[in-house]
């Protein structure tokens, strides 16, 4: 294999993230090469980077080898499989020996899948859904940790939630299936930087978004996803705002306190008053609203949580829908499908 050390540099940046610390597979602690790729597992997730130069090489790049290669002089850098359990790096005046694993031990996942269970997406709209949302996804274990990715009623469904907010996105689709796909991968994906066209295949086990460069193996999340079109109900109290504005009121309302005091939102006739009060700080912020409201409402919200909602939108300008001071309120884009869900937090008074 004889490559050049910022092409090698680069793909391995991005797949060695991968590579477990530990596991019972002391294979898996190296990267494969093979059939010109170089793939990483940890058994739930697999990702394969196309690396030119390396047809018909088949050998284990040990993890102990990464700040080896990512220190070399640029140019040209050749790794040489030395027997089967061993490789030789070389660049320049430079040369050094590594025992390693048989290639033969490292697991590969794959996937096969019924006839009609894929589709192609560009990039482009793939990633800006996934990161429309990405931010909700819980923690946690079971389908609350995953992104939903459901196709239904002509549309391609992007949904995430962590129990105190929503985020849903679409785009147009036909076709029916739902897939569940956990925090990491969704992650992964979008650090990566697909490019160009997204072939999905998937099953009722597992999933992989491949293009030209990268493809990415997942094991889905087993069960079945919140029910949440039913929670985005139309809002009797509805009003336009600038996100910019909103959201830079809420980060200096956020900085001025370490506390968890909600901040609240209150909803007067063509403004909204933002204020935060605890041990800390009194912050108070008007802002102006676009449609006059007849009845006066008066919510709180974690700043925290607003902020990250309103970064995850792009246009300049978002609806607020509100129902009562129990019930969550709905942010919607001015330019695309982006829908989120915030739940409320009591307020005093």
């Amino acid at each position: 294999m004889r490559v050049t050390k910022a092409e090698l540099v680069q793909k391995l940046n991005k797949i060695k993230g991968i590579v477990p610390k530990t596991t019972t597979i002391p294979a898996l602690q190296s990267i494969l090469v093979k059939d010109g790729y170089l793939i990483a597992n940890n058994l739930e997730m697999t990702v394969k980077a196309k690396l030119e130069g390396t047809d018909g090489d088949l050998f284990l790049i040990p993890q102990k080898a990464f700040d080896l290669i990512t220190n070399l002089p640029e140019g040209e850098v050749e790794i040489i499989p030395n027997g089967k359990d061993g490789i030789a790096i070389k660049a320049e005046k430079i040369k050094n020996t590594y025992q390693t694993l048989s290639p033969d031990l490292f697991p590969e996942n794959e996937i096969i899948c019924e006839e009609g269970l894929e589709f192609t997406l560009e990039s482009e709209e793939l990633l800006k859904a996934m990161r429309h949302v990405a931010w909700a996804i819980s923690k946690q274990n079971g389908p609350m940790g995953a992104l939903c990715l459901q196709a239904a009623d002509g549309h391609l469904n992007f949904v995430a939630l962590d129990g105190h907010v929503m985020a849903w996105d679409n785009l147009d689709y036909e076709g029916v299936f739902e897939l569940l796909i956990p925090k990491n991968t969704v992650e992964k994906i979008l650090s990566i930087g697909l490019e160009g066209e997204v072939f999905i295949r998937y099953s009722k086990t597992a999933a992989v978004f491949a293009t030209d460069t990268f493809e990415v193996y997942t094991r889905l999340v087993e069960g079945n996803f919140y029910p949440y079109q039913n929670m985005f109900k139309v809002a009797p109290i509805n009003t336009g705002i600038n996100r910019s504005e909103l959201l830079d009121a809420m980060i200096r309302a956020k900085l001025c306190t370490a506390e968890k005091t909600p901040s609240r939102f209150e909803f007067s006739g063509i403004s909204l008053d933002i204020s935060l009060k605890d041990s800390t700080t009194d912050y108070n912020e008007t802002l102006p609203i676009e449609d006059e409201l007849s009845k006066k409402l008066a919510i709180g919200f974690d700043a925290r949580l607003i902020i990250e909602a309103l970064k995850a939108y792009e246009s300049s300008g978002v609806r607020l829908g509100l129902i009562n001071a129990n019930s969550p309120m709905i942010i919607e884009s001015s330019d695309s499908n982006l829908k989120t869900l915030v739940l409320p937090v009591k307020i005093r008074g």
